[in-house]
């Protein structure tokens, strides 16, 4: 029987896990309920052979357990992490526990996506991935803003639930992707360069557009790069933006985790394209899927950004 001190200890990573096993078994209730099957189906498009099973693609659908796994790992070893000193990634604080929820949204999202192929699937997918990608967004203004952890979460959450009803509606959930990559790519090179806007301002701008600009517009994972002169002005303004806040007085360490976690993110994507449906290394029948492949360099690129925020040294 397991005592209430270790549980106490690791409570996030019980509450979590708590959280996760419920989501899973309604999913089973509503699976049961339509009698084993779901109406208005449709193929994701990532090439996988649909079953006609309870998950209709497996090897896409179990490869979203890294996603849980690394969530729930950050989580354990939170119990080994002080709660002395300025709440940040390196301590246990709201900030690691919203990283870590984050990364289990993404699994179990995507997991809902390729399991079911329904719309609501595809919107939890989303949900999730804009819960992960807007994480480094709002603790990197915390950093430069000096938010509190009240204040990060109540801006953060608050800012993602309107995300979701909005993506709902218009479907704007690859766009927030997109964008929040570019903002964080800014955010990051404005803490060794902020005296410096325009390089600020071209570093997301190449990087952006060099991994998507050449992407197929109908299924590219950014698509907002079809509009390159509004998103040259929104790049141009956030620049500006980070070149007058007060000095950012933080220092983190890039080699190796960030460029680890960046290779791991550049190569799924260049594997995302060719991965779907009709694509060059696209084979339905096989057990090794491409787009299982981005989930799991998904992962890693996670667990390696998190161990790039915990290098961070400020000067309050």
């Amino acid at each position: 029987m397991i005592d209430n001190k270790y549980i106490r200890e690791r409570k996030e990573f019980f509450v979590v896990l708590t959280v996760i096993i419920s989501i899973f078994l309604l999913y089973g209730i509503l699976y049961a309920v339509n009698d084993w099957t779901w109406t208005n189906t449709s193929a994701s498009g990532f090439c996988e052979k649909v079953q006609d099973s309870w998950i209709r693609e497996p090897t896409n659908t179990i490869s979203n357990f890294a996603f849980i796994f690394v969530g729930l790992y950050i989580l354990w070893l939170a119990k080994d992490d002080s709660t002395d000193g300025h709440p940040s990634m390196s301590n246990r604080s709201w900030f690691l526990i919203m990283y870590a929820i984050s990364c289990t949204a993404v699994g179990v999202g995507s997991f809902a996506m390729h399991g079911f192929n329904t719309g609501w699937g595809g919107w939890l997918d989303l949900t999730g991935m804009m819960m992960y990608i807007t994480i480094p967004v709002f603790y990197n203004f915390s950093r430069f803003l000096r938010w509190n952890e009240k204040e990060f979460c109540m801006y953060y959450l608050g800012t993602n639930i309107l995300l979701s009803i909005l993506d709902w509606q218009y479907n704007i959930g690859i766009f927030v992707w997109g964008l929040s990559i570019g903002i964080w790519l800014s955010q990051e090179t404005a803490i060794k360069y902020q005296n410096q806007p325009i390089i600020i301002f071209l570093v997301p701008t190449l990087i952006v557009f060099t991994l998507f600009f050449n992407a197929n517009k109908d299924s590219a994972p950014i698509d907002f790069v079809t509009q390159e002169y509004e998103a040259i002005i929104l790049w141009a303004l956030l620049a500006l933006f980070l070149h007058k806040i007060d000095e950012i007085k933080l220092e983190r360490t890039h080699t190796p985790y960030f460029w680890a976690g960046f290779g791991s993110y550049l190569i799924a994507t260049i594997i995302w394209e060719p991965s779907r449906t009709d694509g060059p290394l696209c084979d339905p029948d096989s057990l090794l899927q491409g787009h299982a492949l981005w989930h799991l360099l998904g992962a890693v690129a996670m667990w390696c950004f998190y161990k790039y925020f915990r290098t961070e040294s400020d000067n309050y």
